[in-house]
């Protein structure tokens, strides 16, 4: 999972809450705080090796780091506020939406 999210990244966040379940994690917003760190510490792995081979394109970078920081910090700030069992319905169905989309439009 490292190196894909390294690279790639899309639906990391699917495949570390599917591992977390399988690893006995139950409450959903530990293992959204421990998914965080773990995709903060493989896009921090993966952007040295991209700054060492000089293929940043740093403005536009820098704009999508504080979009998704800011993102994040708010989406997390309300998504403790809701029930567990409301949070894991809406990434079933989501992750079961991208699923059924790319399968058709691939």
């Amino acid at each position: 999972m490292a190196i894909y999210g390294g690279f790639f990244g899309a639906g990391l966040g699917i495949l570390m809450l599917a591992t977390l379940t399988f690893l006995g994690i139950k409450n959903i917003h530990t293992m959204n705080a421990f998914k965080t760190f773990l995709g903060s510490c493989i896009n921090g792995v993966a952007i040295i090796s991209f700054i060492f081979a000089g293929i940043i394109a740093w403005h536009q970078a820098i704009l999508m780091a504080v979009g998704g920081s800011l993102g994040g910090y708010l989406c997390a700030n309300y998504a403790r506020r809701l029930e567990p069992s409301l949070i894991r319905s809406v990434v079933m169905v989501v992750a079961f939406s991208m699923t059924i989309y790319f399968f058709i439009h691939g």
